[in-house]
């Protein structure tokens, strides 16, 4: 049986992570996409914590964030990897939701 202490020490996280989920599809909303929240719950979407223009994404909140990914100087976004591993961007949400929206505009 689980204790009731640990239990508990979940609940927030959980809800602190569906609140980044619902303020990701509200932010895309105002960007005139088409947004769904799929991992309503922790029902853990096999696909992946929301949907954007028919492309899922996953919602991940911590406290802290390695420095070394966020932008610094006047960069716009921040490529990385690891060693035999595909190649990542780390980008403001706006940057990207503009980006799609701009996509969806010109198709």
């Amino acid at each position: 049986m689980k204790k009731k202490q640990n239990i508990k020490q979940g609940r927030r996280n959980r809800q602190r992570g569906a609140e980044l989920q619902r303020e990701v599809v509200r932010l895309a909303h105002e960007f005139d996409l088409t947004a769904f929240n799929r991992d309503r719950g922790g029902a853990q979407h096999e696909m992946g914590d929301i949907e954007i223009e028919e492309k899922f994404f996953g919602c991940k909140r911590k406290k802290r964030i390695a420095k070394w990914i966020m932008p610094e100087k006047k960069e716009e976004g921040v490529f990385f990897r690891e060693d035999h591993g595909p190649l990542m961007v780390s980008v403001p949400a706006e940057l990207l939701l503009f980006m799609m929206s701009m996509i969806k505009k010109t198709i």
